[in-house]
């Protein structure tokens, strides 16, 4: 990294009571995020569908999988990682935390896993 780069500060992104559970609820930053609040456990990740740029937080929820509502592309909301009918380049995904009753997350996503770096074609 560039000596002269600087660190992004963490965002707030409210209390976490105001998020409700097993419900993902998009936030309208830079790019568009989505919330996904099991319990205490939460997750932060792009709210658009690398396959087909559909709002995810639209999608359905199973457990800790979330299905695109365009093109049925699956992906794991703790990992981003692409699942099911259309395999998919994984979700952005961010690090959230709990302070003081207050959801953070930063505004750098998680670095990708290379293996799990696939074109979006149709499963065989």
């Amino acid at each position: 990294m560039s000596p002269f780069r600087r660190e992004r500060p963490p965002v707030c992104l409210g209390p976490l009571a105001s998020f409700p559970e097993d419900v993902p609820k998009r936030i309208g930053t830079s790019p568009p995020l989505a919330i996904l609040r099991h319990g205490d456990t939460v997750h932060v990740f792009e709210d658009r569908c690398p396959h087909a740029g559909a709002i995810l937080s639209r999608g359905t929820l199973t457990g800790e999988h979330l299905t695109c509502p365009a093109h049925a592309a699956t992906f794991e909301v703790a990992t981003g990682r692409s699942l099911g009918p259309l395999t998919c380049r994984p979700l952005r995904t961010y690090t959230a935390w709990l302070e003081d009753g207050l959801l953070y997350h930063s505004p750098t996503p998680r670095p990708p896993r290379k293996a799990q770096r696939t074109p979006c074609r149709p499963n065989t």
